[in-house]
């Protein structure tokens, strides 16, 4: 337990892996904080204290107390995850949500800072705004992942003997549906905003800081997502 802050989980065995655990742990207790008090009323004293460090240490980690509360590594692609994008035969349209979802929230798979991430983005526009133009610098990286899903898939389907690709039409329809999931994310992020008359998310911290697993029910991450990507089939539908 550190202190006032999150239990550490991670035993660091090299440098590398020291300095992840302990920008993992301030961007966890930054977001908690700000989730507790507001952002405007949560000060770099404050992460510092939850987390044990000192604010020479703070700065060494992240420049400003947003970057601690967006995550200071910039969204990326994990090659990873890029390589079993590109040919994979499943839902492209939820596939390519979840791993923008990934991206978007910077959480080395952490499912409650993903949760409480995503519902700060929500209650601070600006935060939301900031996150989406970093979003916006890999659209392109992330159209090309799609184009080159579409173009292995178009190239099966027609095979040696059939119909050539159309390959302006491939790279327009990645770069459509790339936008669309980049909307899409917006929405599932304003969606999980608690209301008077939605709860919260399970897992996710309320306002006072309280976990809401034992709230009433409500959408899990994979729910919103799912109900997302019907709104959006359907909407692709409307004549």
């Amino acid at each position: 337990m550190t202190g006032h802050g999150v239990p550490e989980t991670t035993t660091p065995t090299t440098r590398e892996s020291k300095h992840q655990a302990t920008a993992l742990r301030v961007e966890r207790n930054a977001v908690r904080l700000v989730l507790q008090h507001g952002f405007d009323n949560v000060t770099v004293d404050m992460i510092c204290e939850a987390s044990e460090i000192s604010q020479r240490t703070f700065f060494n980690y992240f420049k400003t107390k947003d970057a601690a509360v967006i995550g200071a590594e910039p969204p990326h692609v994990d090659e990873a995850q890029a390589r079993q994008f590109i040919s994979s035969d499943s839902d492209l349209l939820a596939e390519l949500l979840t791993l923008m979802t990934t991206m978007a929230a910077n959480l080395n798979f952490d499912e409650k800072l993903l949760t409480d991430r995503i519902m700060v983005f929500g209650q601070n526009p600006e935060l939301m705004h900031r996150q989406m133009e970093r979003m916006g610098r890999i659209t392109t990286e992330v159209t090309e992942l799609v184009y080159l899903r579409l173009k292995r898939a178009a190239g099966a389907t027609s095979g040696p003997t059939g119909s050539p690709v159309n390959e302006p039409d491939l790279r327009d329809q990645a770069e459509l549906l790339t936008h669309a999931i980049m909307g899409v994310l917006r929405f599932v992020a304003m969606r999980w905003i608690p209301t008077p008359d939605m709860p919260p998310v399970p897992g996710a911290s309320t306002s006072d800081g309280v976990s809401a697993t034992d709230a009433d029910p409500a959408p899990s991450r994979e729910q919103s997502l799912e109900h997302a990507l019907s709104l959006l089939r359907r909407t692709l539908r409307t004549p």
